[in-house]
């Protein structure tokens, strides 16, 4: 933990904040949380009360927990205030529970168990961080880079813990190995949402498109919201993230239940000012996973298209549409944006006239992925275009005259016609 992290909460507890009330309140009250040595180490670690470090210790032994996260949590921020023989044992297992890499979330916990432990084991800690940096900047980096690699929604928390840990230990910032997805993750994370909030038990929270029938996952939830929390710490000065934090600060969507309040108190910092976010871009085409997201305004009664594995969402009055996709489909208009439904262009090639707005942007969508298209415009040379691997094809035009038709076929179509 930062100092300038540490002070940020101390100053909380000092002056009563609501979020430091809710989170005291559960630990006063011997609440139970479902990561309790996570919460219990932080409370110790701003409090200085030593019984919090015992209770989470107790609780890591009680449960059994393999949570390497918290172990290393508990290690690192208790230290001073278990035992020599408790930290011996707890020192010990963390040194033989260093995951391989599998995913984000094994990929954190590598870094997590290894700074835990760099006094103990430092040839091992070494080596491990130097490994995990490596992987980063060979594999994942590139891959974001070029759209070759996703983030589950579900991992999305612990890959942003992991770039903290290695910039706050090892002052290496990460993020420079994809620098344009992470300036664009504010906005990506906010145009992934549901419009309207969705009442839970102790607040209001925003839904990530989801696919299938039920209820949303709120754990899933909570944990994007922490997400974007510690998203804004991480560069509080660039213009999406204090917009991101105009998003964040809105006291109905403040995390209230034992899962969320631990997480809501570490990241969130009421005094770091937040821009509006209804002037932002409204649509995001996710070229890596082949999505499509865009809604009409920022409003929470706006209406919201998803295009995701060749499904067509449509959220509006409060309800999610499925839409059948038909090549007679009439095209669909959100704000700036027109969404066709593609037919077999290898028949009759796919034409639409232009409007004549400042910019305009149209998506071909439920054409053959990974496929390259001619884009042809009238007194224009031709032009290429290809889909993305969820068969959709994004066009973007500036200033064009109304009334200018625009004709997509298979780049085969008339190669050597015309």
């Amino acid at each position: 933990m930062r100092p300038a992290r540490l002070r940020l909460l101390t100053r909380e507890r000092e002056r009563q904040s609501i979020r430091f009330q809710q989170f005291d309140g559960y630990i006063a009250n011997g609440a139970t949380f479902p990561e309790a040595a996570f919460a219990l180490a932080l409370a110790s670690r701003i409090s200085n009360n030593p019984l919090h470090c015992t209770n989470a210790y107790a609780w890591l032994l009680k449960t059994n927990s393999t949570d390497a996260r918290q172990r290393a949590l508990v290690y690192d921020w208790c230290a001073a205030a278990l035992t020599a023989p408790q930290l011996t044992v707890l020192g010990q297992a963390i040194a033989k529970s260093i995951p391989p890499v599998t995913d984000f979330k094994s990929l954190r916990d590598r870094a997590f168990l290894a700074l835990a432990i760099a006094d103990i084991e430092p040839t091992l800690a070494e080596s491990t961080l130097k490994a995990s940096v490596a992987h980063w900047r060979t594999r994942i980096g590139p891959g974001l880079r070029n759209h070759t690699i996703s983030i589950p929604q579900s991992q999305l928390y612990a890959l942003l813990e992991f770039l903290h840990v290695i910039r706050d230990n090892l002052e290496i910032d990460l993020r420079q190995e994809a620098p344009q997805f992470f300036l664009d993750l504010p906005l990506t994370q906010m145009l992934g949402y549901y419009p309207a909030p969705y009442p839970g038990n102790e607040n209001d929270f925003r839904v990530a498109f989801f696919e299938g029938d039920g209820d949303p996952d709120l754990k899933l939830a909570t944990m994007l919201r922490s997400a974007e929390l510690s998203i804004v710490a991480l560069d509080n000065n660039a213009e999406l993230a204090q917009s991101l934090q105009g998003w964040l600060m809105q006291d109905r969507y403040l995390m209230r239940s034992a899962l969320g309040i631990p997480y809501e108190f570490l990241w969130a910092n009421p005094y770091q000012p937040g821009l509006t976010y209804h002037h932002l871009p409204n649509s995001f085409h996710d070229t890596a996973n082949g999505r499509l997201f865009i809604r009409n305004s920022w409003e929470e009664d706006a209406r919201y298209l998803c295009y995701s594995g060749g499904k067509l969402q449509l959220f509006e009055d409060g309800k999610r549409k499925i839409l059948k996709l038909a090549s007679n489909t009439a095209p669909i208009e959100m704000g700036d944006a027109t969404i066709l439904v593609g037919g077999d262009p290898l028949l009759k090639p796919i034409r639409f006239e232009l409007r004549g707005l400042a910019r305009e942007a149209w998506y071909l969508i439920g054409l053959k992925p990974s496929t390259l298209f001619d884009i042809e415009v009238d007194d224009e040379q031709l032009d290429e275009a290809r889909t993305d691997s969820g068969g959709i094809l994004g066009l973007d035009y500036t200033k064009a005259t109304p009334k200018t038709l625009v004709r997509v076929s298979p780049a085969r179509f008339f190669k050597g016609t015309e």
